[in-house]
């Protein structure tokens, strides 16, 4: 071990290698949006489907819940008699 350290101690830092980072432009598209933004606008897409669905669910269990569905049976019969009448209205 003292062998290793004393074979590789002279080089230390002085050997090591400096590496340059190059900075390359985001690579956009045809309508000039980066990789970032369209992600982005997919994100914000998702989350509105998201609430779509998440609202048409609502509506759905809503209608068609057991009191909706039973209060709307009670009055089909109603609205049946009153367009079944054959008084003389006039």
């Amino acid at each position: 071990m003292v062998g290793t350290l004393v074979a590789f101690a002279p080089a230390g830092l002085a050997a090591a290698q400096v590496t340059t980072v190059e900075t390359l432009p985001p690579a956009v598209d045809a309508d000039g949006r980066t990789a970032d933004e369209r992600i982005d606008q997919v994100v914000v897409l998702l989350r509105i489907l998201g609430a779509v669905l998440v609202v048409g669910t609502a509506g759905y269990w809503w209608r068609t819940r057991p009191a909706t569905v039973e209060r709307l049976a009670a009055a089909e019969p109603v609205l049946d008699e009153w367009a079944g009448s054959t008084e003389d209205v006039g």
